[in-house]
Parts: C-alpha cells; sequence; structure tokens
C-alpha cells in the first residue's frame, strides 16, 4: 500500500511537470511560421509552424510572431498583445482572406496579465481574395478589424481587395490607431474610424488610400490625423468627417487627388475638419463644408478641381505654425 502510494505521488508529480514544460513551449516569447512548416511543431527558428493561428497559441502575451519566408499563413483572431512581422528579407508574409476578415482584434480588458492590449502588425501583404477594381468578386470583409483592445499599430503594410474596409475601427471604449507607410487599395472603404464610448485618437502617416469604391478615410466618431500620405482616385470623398456624435479630422501635408467626391469634406453637424498644406487637385470638389466646421490655415493648395471650394470655411491662419 505504502509503495502504490509513493508511485502515485511520483506520476502526480510527473504530470505536473510535463505539464508545466508544455506550458512554457506553448508560452515561447519568440515563435516562428513558415511556408514548409507544421502547426505540430512547437514553432521554433529550426522547426516553425505553418500559419499565424498555430503560432499564436504558443506564443506569450506581448511576444512576436516572424515569417521565415513568403507564405500563406492565413486569417487571425487576435485575443493578447502580439507583434505580426511578416519579414523583408526574401519577402512578405501574406494573408488571403476568403469570406472573413483578414485579422481581427478583439483584446477585451480584464486581464491583468495583459495591460498593454496592443497589437503591431508589420511588414504584411492582406489580400480580400478578390481582382483589383471588381467589388462584386471580393469575399474578404475587412482587412484589419479593430473592435477592442488599447492599441493597434500598423506599419509597412498592403492591404487590398476587402468587400467592405480596409482597415474598419470600431470600438465601444477607448483606443488608438497609428497606422506608417501602409497602402490601402480597392476596398469598398478604405478606412472607417468610429467608437460608442470613451476617447478614440488615430495617426495615418507616409501612406496611400486609392482606388477605393467608396470614401477614402471616413471618420464618424473620434480624432484623426492624416499627414504626409496620399489619397487618390477614390470613388467618394477622399477624407470625410460625418459623425453623428464628435468627429474630428486634422489633415496636413497631404496630396488629395482624383476622387469622385470633395478631396477633404465636413459634412455633419458635428464634424470639425483642419487642414494644413495640402496640395488638393482634380476632385469633384476640392474642399468641402457640407455642415459642421471646417477649418483651414490656408496655405492649402487648392487647383484644377470640378468645383475648388463648396461651404463657409475659418480662417486659422494665425494660430497656424510653419
Amino acid at each position: 500500500m505504502h509503495s502504490m502510494r509513493i508511485l502515485l505521488r511520483v506520476l502526480t508529480l510527473a504530470a505536473v511537470a510535463m505539464a508545466f514544460a508544455a506550458v512554457t513551449q506553448a508560452q515561447a516569447v519568440r515563435t516562428w511560421v513558415s511556408g514548409v512548416g507544421d502547426d505540430l511543431n512547437p514553432c521554433s527558428r529550426t522547426a516553425p509552424c505553418k500559419t499565424w493561428a498555430g503560432a499564436f497559441s504558443k506564443t506569450a502575451i506581448n511576444g512576436e510572431i516572424d515569417a521565415l519566408d513568403p507564405g500563406g499563413y492565413g486569417t487571425l483572431t487576435i485575443t493578447k498583445s502580439i507583434t505580426l512581422d511578416g519579414g523583408t528579407g526574401s519577402g512578405w508574409g501574406s494573408t488571403l482572406a476568403s469570406g472573413v476578415a483578414g485579422f481581427t482584434i478583439n483584446i477585451a480588458a480584464g486581464n491583468i496579465n495583459d495591460p498593454l492590449r496592443q497589437v503591431i502588425l508589420k511588414h504584411l501583404s492582406i489580400n480580400g481574395a478578390g481582382l483589383s477594381g471588381a467589388v462584386g468578386t471580393r469575399t474578404g470583409t475587412n482587412g484589419v478589424n479593430y473592435i477592442a483592445g488599447l492599441q493597434v499599430m500598423i506599419e509597412d503594410c498592403q492591404i487590398f481587395n476587402f468587400a467592405t474596409t480596409g482597415i474598419r475601427v470600431s470600438l465601444t471604449a477607448a483606443g488608438s490607431l497609428d497606422v506608417q507607410r501602409t497602402t490601402i487599395d480597392s476596398n469598398q472603404v478604405g478606412i472607417s474610424f468610429t467608437t460608442t464610448a470613451g476617447t478614440l485618437n488615430g495617426s495615418i502617416s507616409d501612406s496611400v488610400i486609392q482606388n477605393n469604391v467608396g470614401n477614402g478615410i471616413q471618420v464618424d466618431a473620434g480624432t484623426l490625423n492624416v499627414s504626409n500620405s496620399v489619397i487618390d482616385r477614390n470613388g467618394g470623398a477622399g477624407l470625410r468627417a460625418q459623425g453623428a456624435v464628435g468627429s474630428v479630422l486634422n489633415v496636413d501635408n497631404c496630396t488629395v487627388t482624383s476622387n469622385t467626391g470633395a478631396g477633404i469634406q465636413s459634412a455633419t453637424a458635428q464634424a470639425t475638419v483642419r487642414t494644413s498644406n495640402n496640395s488638393v487637385h482634380r476632385n469633384g470638389t476640392g474642399i468641402a463644408q457640407t455642415l459642421g466646421v471646417f477649418e483651414t490655415c490656408k496655405n492649402n493648395k487648392v487647383r484644377g478641381n470640378t468645383a475648388e471650394t463648396s461651404g463657409v470655411f475659418t480662417d486659422i491662419t494665425a494660430s497656424c505654425t510653419q
């Protein structure tokens, strides 16, 4: 009987040790994916996984998943702080989203082990599984669907061919979006930006938003700053503040050209638009104050549009810095 108790104790300790080892392996700080990997692997550099989802479950909070080579790594719902890096050496990691979102970011509040609630997406090609310019063939919903979390950063990515939105921000609490050096092309809407509660801030810089069927950028709530970017050939407005609550759109040093609707527009009574040092050419209307407040430093170059301006503008030149 005594021997049996000893044996049971040894087996219990062994099971605990094995479980701890499995958890430790599942929570590596850095993991890898490869086009020739296998999700049964531990996702190490020498034994990489096949998909983002396979590696995600084996990566710790605030960890990083890196692509070793060009490949299609699938879609992912992100529920903890993580960095995904598609790599730049031999090519980018790719996500082909057929009938679903490319990346859904849904990091709920309340996890004491994840106070940052932060996602970084880098060097990724995110494809809505359709033909460029043929919206009826697009099956992917949103390229990046950001619905919960404190901060999302998107750097050096290509997001294209989505039937709803390239980047959709639709929060019910505070959050932040930062997009740098990214091309958003041939979606229904390029970027949509809103929250129903809390403070939402965002910045778009050094990026290209082009060839979208509807608006290039639309702000329904929160404050979005757009700078040093090209907003080109969108079927609606280039940039539009249109919220039924407060929506603020600041546009600085951008090229806004060949959009079917207005280049830059305040469209609702609760909208505020501020512009400085932009080149606005070949749009339906260059700058338009339909409703709301449209403030301008009067250093914008608005020329060659079907109509140059529409509405009433507030001159804030005295408060502008050169």
